[in-house]
């Protein structure tokens, strides 16, 4: 089997594989814009890749959690009990500045 590495202009990789039988092989096919890079390039880019997708979700989760601590401090403003405030929101940390 042959598997041949590929970065398209837009950061995208892509691999493609092919079993090749005697001295027979198909043609792989590829958009035109994909350049060949070896292997550890890929190995590279997918970890970047990678990094950059946990940064993100990351991000989200620390976000998602001041938008439930918003929430919180406002139903408690309100007048709401604070398992009542809890459950609504979905906060989880203290009740305090942490």
């Amino acid at each position: 089997m042959i598997t041949k590495f590929f970065r398209r202009a837009d950061g995208t990789l892509l691999s493609r594989s092919l079993e090749v039988e005697g001295s027979y092989a198909m043609a792989l096919t590829v958009p035109s814009d994909a350049v060949e890079i070896s292997a550890e390039q890929a190995e590279k880019l997918r970890a970047g890749h990678a990094a950059q997708a946990k940064a993100w979700v990351a991000e989200q989760g620390a976000a998602a959690d001041l938008v439930r601590r918003a929430d919180y401090e406002a139903l408690l403003a309100l007048g709401a009990p604070e398992a009542t405030a809890r459950r609504l929101s979905g906060h989880r940390g203290g009740g305090g500045d942490e």
